[in-house]
């Protein structure tokens, strides 16, 4: 179905930027004939506010409203300000105002309708708008701003009612056509609002009617019939993106796919289509796998459009940068996501994906810089303060990570998140050789949450290791392999205690289990198993796992032990 199959009823409830031509009105500079202080700093406020300064323009139009009294416009604008931060409240006492002074003045009514529906009082803004309607019949934009409130009330036969006025009195068009498919639409009438518009595209068709019946035909899976209205629809305007769209994905369905892509680098790089919808779009079809495997050139170029239509979105650098990384172009990844962060400093959200992909890079200087960076602008936020923490804890600096680690314990709420810093301090502890410390942070942890899986299994593994307290280690062993069957670490530790304890027969059958689940590609892994097969007096078993532990890392140490192994086998 085409992203564009619903169309929206034109309605008023925007909240528009009026230009100084518009502004100037009736009780304003426009009835004056000399320029004033006043005048001058009615000008300066208007200037600041289309510049976005918003602080300074509230505080010019108070004073230009304290010093000119008959000025509305000054209240026009507080009113909009205060919409600007949905402050909706102080926005009707401003807009009220602002028509009070000019009850001539059908544009403030209309924004008074506006706050009284974000006011969640429909009842007052449908009132104004019958009045409006009444004074100006032909005013077509009224009529729309009536049907779209009497929609949202599901007063249907009030809006057909409004609707038929529209049509009586400038005829029925395109707008007509859509708004009264639209109201089926809305009461249910699916199939009765599709037979009024193929019908009334026969009569009064243009590129929209034929796009979204396009739509609809497709939506159906009737892609032929979809096909020669998303043609007829280009037959009128050849550069329509929605009937384009719509086409290129018959094309994609159909298997035509150098018509697919032909139709979509242009959809794709029209920066007049919304970036949202395109970078939707694009994320399902980055789900496609084989699509991708297959087309790889053309989706790369698709991408390439995307993205250069819309260097300064966000969301479209995010998934640029993901596909990247996903074609192995991890350095234009990162080039994309830097970008996107000069541009957004401010962006909690820009530093946290730059981040994520420094992360994903294991460039961890890099990483810890750009925490302390973001830590500049948003202070003690944890999660900056964890991407710090882990760039540490690679970068060896083991002592500045668990400072840092238990920063975050200071400034977080989230209970999640305070089990799993608990864990990591006490992990950390543990390799600084604080094992007392260790051991103090892994009950903390565990009081918190005494089914802590990673906790359990580091606070037993250590404790294996230092040879005490077995009983203890492995019954919180235990509790692991039981909720995780088939992780290969967790059985690892389990294991190991089993050794320990001297029931080497049932280790071995735990580190067979382990080794079908991953434990292979562990060198520390193959090293327990061969230790175990050794007190089995398995010698050439154990011979070949310390072997192969020796070629995955052979900075461990494990050919010497192999050989003092074999001199006490000798003995």
């Amino acid at each position: 179905m085409s992203l564009f199959s619903k169309i929206r009823i034109p309605g008023i409830f925007t909240i528009l930027t009026l230009f100084a031509a518009i502004l100037v009105n009736s009780n304003s500079l426009s009835a004056q004939t000399k320029i004033t202080p006043v005048n001058l700093s009615y000008l300066e406020a208007l200037k600041n506010y289309n510049l976005g300064n918003t602080p300074l323009a509230e505080k010019q139009f108070r004073q230009i409203a304290v010093m000119d009294p008959a000025n509305d416009a000054a209240h026009f604008y507080l009113a909009n300000i205060h919409l600007s931060r949905n402050e909706y409240e102080k926005a009707l006492e401003q807009m009220l105002m602002a028509s009070q002074k000019d009850p001539s003045n059908n544009w403030y009514l209309q924004q008074l309708a506006t706050i009284y529906d974000f006011l969640d009082k429909p009842d007052k803004a449908i009132e104004i708008y019958n009045k409006l309607r009444e004074e100006n019949p032909l005013d077509i934009d009224l009529y729309e701003g009536l049907i779209e409130l009497y929609i949202r009330q599901k007063e249907f036969g009030k809006a057909e009612e409004v609707l038929s006025d529209i049509e009586r009195s400038i005829g029925v068009n395109e707008a007509t056509g859509l708004t009264r498919y639209n109201l089926m639409i809305y009461q249910g009438k699916q199939e009765e609002a599709m037979k009024y518009l193929v019908e009334f595209d026969k009569i009064y068709g243009s590129v929209r009617t034929a796009s979204v019946i396009g739509d609809n035909f497709a939506a159906e899976q009737k892609d032929s019939v979809a096909q020669i209205y998303y043609l007829k629809a280009l037959a009128l305007a050849p550069d329509y993106m929605p009937a384009s769209f719509g086409l290129a994905e018959i094309y994609r369905i159909k298997g035509q796919y150098d018509l697919y892509f032909e139709r979509m680098n242009p959809f794709l790089s029209n920066r007049e289509v919304d970036p949202f919808m395109k970078v939707s779009y694009m994320k399902q079809i980055l789900t496609n796998i084989r699509f991708i495997q297959t087309f790889l050139p053309q989706i790369d170029t698709m991408m390439q459009n995307l993205y250069s239509a819309h260097p300064e979105d966000s969301s479209i650098a995010y998934t640029y940068s993901l596909f990247l990384v996903q074609s192995d172009k991890s350095g234009e990844a990162l080039g994309v996501l830097f970008d996107n962060l000069q541009r957004y400093y401010n962006s909690k959200e820009a530093h946290r994906q730059y981040l994520s992909l420094i992360y994903y890079l294991q460039m961890w200087e890099p990483m810890e810089k750009k925490s302390d960076e973001a830590l500049a602008l948003f202070v003690n936020d944890t999660d900056f303060l964890q991407f710090k923490g882990i760039a540490q804890v690679q970068s060896g600096k083991t002592v500045n990570s668990i400072l840092t680690f238990k920063e975050i314990l200071r400034y977080t709420k989230d209970s999640a998140t305070v089990v799993n810093t608990l864990t990591t301090i006490a992990d950390m502890n543990y390799r600084a050789g604080n094992k007392k410390e260790a051991y103090k942070y892994y009950q903390k942890t565990l009081k918190l949450e005494p089914r802590q899986l990673p906790a359990l299994n580091n606070y037993a593994y250590f404790l294996a290791l230092d040879g005490r307290e077995l009983k203890k280690a492995y019954k919180m062993s235990k509790i692991t392999i039981e909720a995780e069957p088939n992780n290969p670490t967790y059985l690892d530790t389990f294991a190991w205690i089993l050794h320990l304890m001297g029931n080497h027969i049932e280790a071995k059958s735990v580190f067979k289990h382990a080794m079908i689940y991953g434990g292979k590609e562990s060198a520390e892994m193959l090293d327990h198993y061969a230790e175990v097969l050794f007190a089995l007096k398995e010698y050439d078993l154990a011979s070949i796992y310390w072997s192969q532990a020796h070629k995955l890392n052979p900075d461990l140490g494990i050919e010497e032990k192999a050989r003092k192994r074999e001199k006490e086998k000798k003995q």
